[in-house]
């Protein structure tokens, strides 16, 4: 039988965003996972527009992967020097780890600015050139497409291990942690719950959005203490924890059981936990339980902890839980 094969056509991305600052930027922070899949890090907008000194970053970011900062910087033309310099004063200016520049076309010379950078500056500096495409087939939708131009060297080695994601070496713990990770994930999405899934890592800690990008919600994993725990995380904003800790007896009351509320001073963050011990990862048979507590407990902190967060960040707000 004939089948009919279409042509993919190239969209001009201006037809679809007319300005950068007005509409692609907006777009890109509300759609932040579709760039997070492509260089492989969970992201969360903590600010559009991101002063630094005269100028601003379009984006300004945070991986919940390794709590490292993201600078984004979009260009809906051909990449030029002068956004080669605004983006190397915005990941100044705001300590990034992170470093990802948005262009319709990359000149060789911009590719190799940012190939070279990758090749002299620290393992813990990443700089990522992306080319925004749109293509439809037909009358169809238009699609958009991040093309990788240019990673740090060793990006995908490090980054992806047969399916597993880490830091470092993959080891059977990792492996152990990971898996129970995506066990996890896949019971969030069969019981319906509200929390968003993230792809899961082979490390000791899972991370929800909190719906603000001062703290964060974590499932915790300790194997030497056979422990699972939930935390609300809270880096560098003491004022913020400060502010929850002075109403911890109406919080624990609402919560229904007592938290752990560890004041985290010398490393400039907080946390608030709650433990189940006993858990042995190693067994699967613990997992179905352990996770079906795991995500009672992080759905009640989100409940809690999120209106009150969000009352003390904008205090005119009217403080309501449903």
């Amino acid at each position: 039988m004939d089948r009919q094969i279409s042509t993919l056509e190239n969209v001009d991305i201006r037809n679809i965003w007319n300005n950068e600052a007005s509409d692609f930027t907006p777009w890109l922070a509300e759609n932040i996972d579709r760039l997070g899949d492509v260089i492989d890090m969970d992201l969360t907008v903590i600010e559009e527009e991101k002063p630094v000194g005269v100028f601003s970053a379009d984006i300004y970011c945070k991986d919940e992967n390794t709590e490292n900062n993201v600078v984004i910087e979009n260009q809906l033309d051909t990449s030029d020097h002068k956004h080669l310099g605004q983006l190397l004063t915005y990941a100044t200016g705001l300590n990034a780890k992170s470093i990802v520049w948005l262009s319709s076309e990359f000149k060789d010379e911009h590719r190799a600015v940012l190939d070279r950078l990758n090749e002299i500056t620290d393992p813990d500096i990443n700089f990522f050139g992306i080319k925004i495409e749109a293509v439809k087939i037909g009358n169809s939708d238009i699609a958009v497409n991040f093309k990788v131009i240019s990673q740090p060297n060793e990006w995908i080695k490090t980054r992806s291990n047969y399916g597993y994601r880490c830091s470092g070496k993959l080891t059977p713990s990792k492996i152990l942690k990971q898996d129970f990770w995506t066990h996890l994930n896949n019971k969030i999405q069969s019981k319906g719950s509200f929390l968003s899934t993230r792809k899961p890592r082979a490390q000791h800690y899972h991370t929800f959005k909190l719906g603000n990008g001062k703290s964060h919600l974590s499932g915790l994993l300790n194997k030497r203490e056979k422990y699972v725990a939930a935390e609300v995380y809270i880096p560098k904003d003491q004022s913020l924890y400060e502010a929850l800790k002075r109403n911890k007896t109406e919080i624990e009351k609402e919560f229904g059981e007592p938290l752990d509320w560890q004041d985290l001073d010398d490393s400039k963050a907080s946390r608030i936990k709650v433990f189940k011990y006993n858990f042995n990862i190693e067994n699967q048979d613990q997992w179905e339980s352990n996770s079906d507590w795991l995500i009672d407990r992080v759905e009640k902190l989100y409940k809690v902890f999120s209106p009150r967060i969000k009352q003390i960040n904008n205090p005119d707000n009217q403080f309501s839980i449903n």
